[in-house]
This record gives C-alpha cells, structure tokens and sequence, in this order.
C-alpha cells in the first residue's frame, strides 16, 4: 500500500511520471495477454499457451517491479514483446500482425528517454534502436514475399481477423499513447521554461521583469476605468545583520518562508514580486481601495514580526519589516510610482524600521 501512496506523491517529478506510466503500461499488458490466452486456449495452440502464461506470470509479478526498477523493466518487457512476436509470427505467419507490435516497441523506447532528464545520448541510442527496429520490419516484409514461409498452424479465418485487429489496436494504442506522453512532456517542460524565465528561482515570486510585465496590464486595465493602483515595497530589516550572524542559507530560508507569507496573499488582485535582494513589492488594481490596502499592509507587517522563522538546527527568530506604500494615477510611467513608494520606503527605515509609511 505505501508503494502506490509513494507513487501517488512523487507524479508530479520526472521519475515519478515514469513510474507511473510504466504502471499502467504494465497493467495494460497484463490484460492484453489475458485476451491472448483466450484466443491461445480457443484454438487449442499448447506452444503460445506456453509462451503466454510466463508473459502474464512476468507482468503480473512486475505491478511493484515495474516502478521500483523501471530501468530493469523496461529492456525486460521489450524482450518478452520480441520472443511472443516472433513466436506469433511463426507459429501463425504474417496475417496477424504480430509483427506490428515492432511499432509499439519503436515507440515505447522513446519512453524512458522522454521521461526522464536523460542526456543527449539516451536519445540517440532511442533512434539507433527505433532504426534498427523500422529496418528489421522492412526486411521481413521483403523476405516473407522471397522465401516460401509457412506458418506452423493455420488459423480460421475469424481467430486471424481477431488476432489481426487486436495486434493492430495494441501497436496502434502504444503509438497514439507514447505520442501524447511526449506531447505534454513537451508542453510541460515549455512551461516550466517559462516558469524559470519569470519567476524568482529561490523564492518561486515573479522575477523584476514579470512583475513589471504584470503590472503594465494592471495599469493598462485601471487606465481604462480612469482609476488608480496600489503599490508597496517591502524591505526585510537588518537582512545583512542575520545573514552575517546565522549564514547564507538561513538568510535563504528566511527569503523563501517571507515569500510563502506573501504568496498567502497573492490573487488575481493582488501581483507580488521579489524587486530584488530582501526587497519585495506588491501591486493592485482599484478593486482593492487604497485605506483598504493600507490596512491590509499593516497587518501583514505584524504578522511577519511576529512569525517565527525557522533557520538550520530548527532554531527560530524573529524578524521585521519596513513598508513603503502609495496609489498612482499616472498610468504611463511606474518608474514614479514606485520612486515615491521607495521614498516611503526609506523613510520607515529611517524612523527607526519595522513600520509602514503609506
């Protein structure tokens, strides 16, 4: 049970899709092969029941095996999908198809190279194998039309269309699958590309440029409705003090704890930003009335100076804020807002911190 909470909670890593994917991959398999058997013990084929049974053993034995060591199961399955091939192929020729399961091997090879943050050579060996594969069907077709094959046993014509339009659907399936996997990993690592681009690496906050980027549409928006915006500047106090007394990473700890205060605030009214250092700053359309967002800021500023943040060795301390804060109607040059909302900045710090100048 703790091996598929374990799955459950690590899909969203690289790893952890594989793991995943390969589960069901092998769950589809093992079902697969169940219907084989029907079809085997149908027509009475002792060899392909023999073959067939050590493949359900194999995949109903790897439901754990298969996300615990995926790279065992992989080159394992693909072996058991070549030796059943070509005992289908030559045990009831080329009608089939079972010879079209080469197709799903193709793709499933790209599996665990798509997957997973392989380097580049994980991607060749996927095309020389996927080559290889292509080619070897090609030459089998060629040399199935030159040399006299026979298969060993003939099939009625029901049992052959069956098996043909099973094969099909399973290779087919595998492409369609393995294709819409690449497709959203590609999707997915497009995004967080632009995850990295726009976004603070430590604190997870939108970088200075997105957050300008944010708030030229919110200034475009309350330039419309002739209204005014919300601007704020935070400023962690004496930063260099704890850093220089409790070192680098408890200064980044305490970035990143500040940060999540400051998410817990952030919706599509309210854009918050790392400005750059321990400075942060926060930004509002006029749905939020600027008394209200003043008295928004204030008890963020207690709030922080009463939070203990955590640093190394599960110790705590305490730390406080200057607030710097105003409204603008001049829509077409933030640089002023945010001179004025720094102004105020520098004079809670110079008050004697830990206040909102507003």
């Amino acid at each position: 049970m703790n091996t598929f909470k374990d799955l459950w909670i690590k899909k969203n890593t690289p790893q952890g899709r594989l793991n995943i994917t390969l589960f069901f991959v092998n769950m589809f398999l093992l079902m697969f092969h169940i219907v084989l058997m029907c079809v085997y013990i149908s027509i009475k084929h002792k060899f392909m029941i023999g073959v067939n049974a050590v493949s359900i053993m194999m995949y109903a034995l790897s439901i754990f095996f298969c996300f615990k060591k995926p790279n065992i199961y992989v080159p394992l399955s693909f072996v058991e999908i070549w030796i059943h091939m070509l005992c289908g192929v030559i045990s009831f020729g080329w009608s089939p198809c079972f010879q079209n399961w080469a197709f799903a091997l193709i793709a499933g090879y790209f599996l665990p190279s798509f997957s997973l943050e392989n380097k580049p050579k994980s991607h060749k060996l996927s095309f020389i194998f996927a080559g290889i594969l292509v080619f070897t069907y090609f030459f089998i077709s060629v040399l199935i039309h030159i040399v006299d094959f026979k298969a060993f046993t003939t099939l009625s014509d029901f049992n052959n269309r069956f098996l043909f339009t099973i094969n099909n659907l399973a290779s087919f399936f595998a492409i369609i699958m393995f294709s819409l996997l690449y497709t959203s990993r590609s999707k997915r690592k497009e995004r967080e590309l632009s995850r990295k681009a726009d976004h603070d690496q430590l604190t997870g906050l939108y970088n200075r440029h997105a957050f300008l980027q944010l708030s030229n549409v919110i200034i475009n928006e309350v330039k419309s409705n002739k209204s005014k915006y919300n601007f704020a500047i935070l400023d962690i106090d004496y930063f260099k003090k704890v850093n220089d007394t409790y070192g680098h990473n408890a200064g980044d700890m305490i970035l990143k704890q500040f940060a999540d205060i400051l998410t817990a605030l952030s919706n599509k009214d309210i854009v918050v930003g790392r400005w750059g250092g321990e400075e942060f700053v926060m930004i509002t359309s006029d749905d939020i009335k600027y008394k209200d967002f003043v008295i928004m800021l204030e008890k963020l500023r207690v709030k922080i100076s009463k939070y203990k943040f955590k640093i190394e060795n599960k110790k705590t301390i305490n730390i406080t804020a200057s607030i710097g804060s105003t409204f603008s109607d001049n829509y077409d040059v933030i640089e002023d807002t945010i001179k004025k909302a720094d102004d105020n900045l520098y004079k809670a710090k110079n008050s004697g911190r830990n206040k909102l100048i507003s």
